[in-house]
């Protein structure tokens, strides 16, 4: 069994830059709504995923065992956003 990478980010920017398989997203918004949109590749890769938050909640998602060729990138929006990637 592979053991799993956990990083938190809270910008736009690649989560790893290597072939992975994605598990799990938590996105916690702050004071607007925030958005998500997770790719494979890149930031013109593959849309893989979109996770919404409401304002000041929190959302999971268990993907899983999701193939990101390429590596895995976040772009957000909204106002101070961050989420958890869980992935190996």
């Amino acid at each position: 069994m592979t053991p799993s990478n956990i990083k938190q980010i809270a910008a736009t920017a690649d989560v790893t830059t290597v072939d992975s398989i994605l598990k799990r997203v938590v996105l916690s918004a702050a004071a607007d709504a925030a958005t998500v949109v997770v790719r494979a590749g890149g930031s013109g890769g593959t849309q893989i995923l979109t996770v919404k938050a409401a304002i000041a909640t929190t959302m999971a998602v268990e993907l899983g065992d999701v193939p990101c060729k390429g590596g895995i990138h976040a772009t957000f929006t909204g106002t101070a956003p961050a989420a958890t990637f869980v992935y190996e």
